[in-house]
């Protein structure tokens, strides 16, 4: 987040970005030069450890072999249609929830970042349920009550039904991000929430309800928190833990920003506020964490932190770290094994825009946008800064390029908080959308021209450039919104991806992917959910190559993402509508490597990682093709 009052770059800060302006501008044939010679490699194949977990009951289909090559099916064609969302309101979808930042005329500073949102099949009936977060009052009215979250299960038919007082998740804590993920490996997502004040994990218990065991798991943060992400650092098979800190603050320190001869208040310049240390929670198996921050590397830099992703992004078979922060360089840690990550912020290309300045760094994400097997990174940013997109050239390094892809000029005038690399229209590349709000509702009030809610972004990816869409994919990119939060899961079990909003102060925006195929059956599509034995039970890490098209395409398990929201683990892949059958490689956390044969487009699979070293994947079928 980034307030409006006038920002305060000291001496050294102009020296810091004059230099590296000058070493970015030489170091561009050197990433220009790696690019053209780094190559996507497959890890070697690791031995997977003897003990399994139990895996879910289904119609099993032949698994295919691990080794020996996959036949190339003709290159993916794009379709030619626009990529269409209808808006479903909420209300008439079941949803009453309404976001409460806590905003008064005290300009408390958390008010002004708002609260995510998460999806999840909270209950495996094979329907995403939706949870939405909320903020409160500060200090709290103890003669009102409290705002609460509020977990919605998913009855079908873009239906929901509040269940969030039976399932013991109406928490009325100052609630900002949301994690999900199975960090007990008992088959149920747990959700852990990231707060002002301390944060909650809530463990599933398998009957419809949570228990909050944040205290006892160690895991309790009292900073005010922002994202948060489940992943697995130490290949050890358990989901661990990172939580982004933005800065130390309190309502006694609050500082007046705006006119105060007009009585007009705004909330102050995030450089008014010192920075809050991060953490990383290892796993420890027994149903807690320990704090494994300074003994992985990663105590050292402390900056104001907005949005994370872990993906592997080397292509080591290791998960690695990218954080977006505010006014401050971004964050990446490269995993270097030995439960250790090596700074590489800097010396990456991924911490500064494409002139080497700092900005104001909140969502961010990562896919293969290029369909070049690396992942790249994108991060939403505000008004004034473009929004940036690195491309992955290898070797660690990157080039932010969104000038350069038409990603640019026309974020410049927005401030972006959630976003997603996800294809929409299913050709195979990964689009951008962004949601966009400012921080402020009263700017016109001192003379500005800038509005406070603001039109989302979305741009098609037309292999590997962008287009920037406008109001084409329907009548909510026409209107203007107060964005924060944004999540993508597909509600209606469709084959397309839908995307859920979270807006400040006001409901929910859902939106229904409208994607068609000129009238024909649908079956360019296939969902796969992955199942870890010897890796997670989510199998966060696992990546995907889908050899059977050109160029070939890769996704990646990802922990985290976006801003201050959870998206849904299950991957749509994109195939030819014309193929009979698809093989993919499946490249598990830790090295292991398998081929998937004789998927089905417009089916839906689970893939479960093999017990023993020697044996193929478990493949079981959940839902067959439409003929």
């Amino acid at each position: 987040m980034r307030g409006l009052s006038a920002r305060r770059v000291d001496f050294h800060e102009i020296l810091l970005s004059m230099f590296l302006r000058r070493r970015l501008a030489l170091g561009l044939i050197v990433f220009l030069a790696a690019g053209l010679v780094a190559t996507w490699v497959w890890p070697r194949r690791r031995p997977a450890p003897q003990d399994a977990r139990s895996s879910p009951r289904g119609r099993e289909v032949s698994p295919g072999s691990n080794i020996g090559p996959i036949a190339k099916a003709p290159r993916l064609v794009r379709q030619a249609y626009e990529i269409t969302f209808t808006e479903v309101p909420a209300d008439e979808a079941g949803i009453t929830f309404v976001h409460n930042s806590g905003d008064s005329s005290e300009k408390p500073f958390p008010a002004a970042n708002g609260s995510g949102v998460a999806v999840l099949d909270y209950d495996l009936d094979g329907r995403m349920d939706l949870y939405f977060l909320t903020g409160t009052p500060i200090p709290p009215d103890p003669k009102r009550p409290r705002p609460i979250n509020r977990l919605y299960r998913n009855a079908g038919s873009w239906r929901f039904e509040d269940v969030s007082s039976p399932a013991r998740l109406a928490d009325d804590g100052f609630s900002a991000g949301a994690a999900v993920g199975d960090f007990n490996s008992d088959g149920f997502p747990d959700v852990y929430v990231n707060c002002f004040g301390p944060n909650r994990l809530f463990c599933n218990q398998g009957d419809g309800t949570f228990a909050e065991i944040a205290s006892a798991a160690h895991v309790a943060n009292e900073q005010w928190g922002s994202s948060a992400a489940f992943f697995d650092y130490d290949a050890d098979g358990l989901l661990d833990l990172f939580v982004c800190n933005y800065a130390r603050w309190t309502l006694e320190t609050n500082r007046y920003c705006g006119d105060p001869a007009r009585g007009l208040r705004i909330f102050c310049s995030p450089t008014l506020v010192e920075p809050a240390p991060c953490a990383l929670y290892h796993n420890s198996g027994s149903g807690s964490f320990q704090d494994a921050t300074a003994p992985a590397g990663l105590s050292e830099r402390r900056f104001r932190a907005q949005g994370v992703v872990a993906a592997d992004f080397d292509d080591d078979g290791l998960m690695d770290l990218f954080i977006g922060n505010d006014l401050h360089p971004n964050s990446l840690f490269i995993n270097v094994g030995g439960a250790r990550f090596r700074d590489m912020s800097e010396t990456s290309g991924a911490a500064h825009d494409d002139l080497g300045a700092n900005q104001a760094g909140m969502g961010v994400d990562a896919a293969d946008a290029n369909r070049d097997g690396r992942l790249d990174l994108f991060v939403t940013n505000f008004a004034g800064e473009h929004n940036s997109y690195y491309e992955n050239l290898g070797h660690d390094l990157f080039q932010e390029v969104s000038r350069l892809r038409g990603l640019a000029a026309d974020s410049t005038p927005y401030v972006g908080w959630g976003t997603t690399l996800t294809d929409f229209d299913l050709d195979g590349w990964p689009d951008v959308l962004v949601t966009n709000g400012h921080t402020d509702d009263n700017l016109a009030d001192l003379g500005r021209d800038t509005p406070y809610r603001q039109p989302p972004g979305l741009w098609r990816n037309e292999s590997g450039r962008f287009s920037f869409a406008g109001a084409r994919p329907g009548s909510y990119f026409a209107r203007a919104h107060a964005g924060r939060g944004l999540a993508v899961g597909d509600l209606d079990n469709d084959g397309d991806a839908d995307v859920v909003l979270a807006h400040r102060d006001s409901a929910p925006g859902l939106l229904r992917n409208e994607r068609t195929t000129s009238g024909r059956a649908d079956r360019s599509w296939i969902r796969l959910q992955f199942i870890g034995v010897h890796a997670n039970r989510d199998a966060v890490g696992t990546a995907l190559a889908i050899e059977s098209v050109e160029p070939p395409q890769v996704q990646q398990i990802k922990g985290g993402g976006s801003y201050l929201s959870a998206s849904e683990l299950r991957q749509l892949v994109a195939v030819p509508p014309e193929a009979a059958s698809i093989s993919i490689v499946v490249r598990w956390p830790g090295g292991r490597r398998d081929v998937v044969r004789d998927l089905q487009p417009g089916a839906s699979y689970q893939v479960i990682e093999p017990a023993t070293m020697n044996g193929p994947p478990r493949v079981v079928t959940v839902s067959a093709s439409a003929n």
